[in-house]
């Protein structure tokens, strides 16, 4: 299989099914993430077993989109075959308010980003696999 290859007919980028409930909320334009019941922490990627309290118990929830730019690069070369015409591309790890940090794309943007930046969440069609989440600065 090469890198950028469906490896599951629902997720886009899924390599598993435990991250399904994410992929079925973007298709839906939702941003759902596992959050413990019961130390309540939110975490991504999914996981059996909670990080901070070792508890077995987690419920999805959708969660805002909003955050701010922890780190941010651009791409000169296409990692995936779909994405060799955007080449180059701008690739952000969101720190989002209720505390994930997420790697996505980060679009509509003419000046170069910074720390700190506000961000809020699109979604980008990407055929059959549904929808995947992409930031853009948030407009003031």
């Amino acid at each position: 299989m090469n890198p950028g290859d469906q490896l599951n007919d629902e997720a886009p980028l899924g390599f598993t099914g435990d991250d399904q409930p994410f992929w079925d909320g973007a298709k839906e334009g939702r941003l759902t993430f596992q959050q413990c019941d019961d130390c309540r922490f939110v975490r991504w990627p999914a996981a059996g077993v909670c990080p901070e309290c070792l508890s077995r118990e987690a419920t999805w929830r959708e969660f805002a989109g909003t955050g701010s730019v922890w780190s941010h690069v651009v791409y000169h070369r296409a990692y995936a075959a779909r994405l060799k015409p955007d080449v180059p591309y701008r690739v952000v790890l969101v720190q989002l308010d209720c505390g994930v940090r997420l790697l996505s794309r980060i679009l509509d943007v003419d000046t170069p980003v910074a720390v700190g930046d506000r961000l809020e969440v699109r979604y980008v069609d990407v055929g059959d696999a549904g929808q995947v989440p992409v930031f853009v600065p948030v407009t003031r």
